[in-house]
């Protein structure tokens, strides 16, 4: 019983060290564009693949909305904000934005206890996230809310996207609440988008193992997302629908 006990407070102790240590410190001297904005990913047999493009959404009916990054740079200034800009794509409407991602805290994640292997640790990272479309074009706003970015550091110290459990049923990273406000009214809308899963989108979102649309708003802009998944594979249609899918609507 005596060494059942110590064993205890062996692990209670070590995982207590770990929850203490200053991460976010730490985070200073990495670089996190391949973490939350990663261009590849691993998963558990290590293979690399290319990174999906994020699943997202604005207002409460679930239009669709398209956010893609095309430059993602480290601040010379202060090492735990990240400079980005890219393109936002919501009903049609493309535009250009500017804007950052502050990390504001980093904390040890114990949910990977037993996948990882010795030496390795999860880590959940939470940003504030600042954009700012143009304000010269149509349709543009503000955007302002939390991002959420599991990476794990493995044995050697190195920081990585946690794709660990990629092919698991409802894996989901970079998950991103928050708002889109209008320049023009001022009128704002839930923004909210995610690698693989968006949160908050169980209305959308009646997928089991993986993201799948209720046909209810195959119309709001997610046409082609349904028309790839719901059918044959070797469907004409189907086919037409993933390469519409593939397309870089942000060049």
């Amino acid at each position: 019983m005596k060494v059942t006990l110590n064993i205890f407070l062996l692990v209670f102790f070590a995982n207590l060290s770990l929850a203490q240590e200053d991460f976010l410190e730490k985070l200073k001297g990495y670089d996190l564009s391949q973490v939350i904005h990663p261009d590849s990913i691993s998963d558990d047999t290590l293979e690399k693949i290319e990174a999906a493009e994020s699943l997202g959404f604005m207002g409460n009916d679930y239009e669709r909305f398209r956010i893609h990054f095309t430059s993602f740079t480290k601040s010379r200034i202060n090492p735990l904000v990240y400079n980005v800009k890219g393109k936002t794509n919501f009903k049609n409407n493309i535009c250009n934005f500017a804007g950052t991602i502050s990390v504001v805290s980093a904390e040890y994640d114990d949910s990977l206890e037993g996948i990882i292997g010795p030496g390795q640790r999860g880590l959940s990272i939470v940003s504030n996230v600042v954009i700012y479309e143009d304000k010269l074009q149509n349709g543009s706003g503000i955007i302002k809310g939390t991002l959420i970015t599991d990476a794990f550091f493995d044995a050697k110290g190195r920081l990585s996207y946690n794709a660990l459990m990629l092919m698991a049923d409802g894996f989901r990273n970079n998950q991103f609440t928050g708002t889109w406000t209008s320049y023009k009214t001022g009128a704002s809308k839930k923004c909210n988008w995610g690698d693989y899963r968006i949160p908050e989108s169980r209305g959308l979102d009646v997928g089991a193992g993986e993201f799948s649309v209720l046909e209810k708003y195959r119309s709001k802009g997610w046409e082609s997302y349904y028309d790839s998944y719901c059918c044959d594979p070797d469907k004409p249609e189907t086919k037409a629908a993933r390469k519409k899918e593939l397309e870089k609507w942000w060049l």
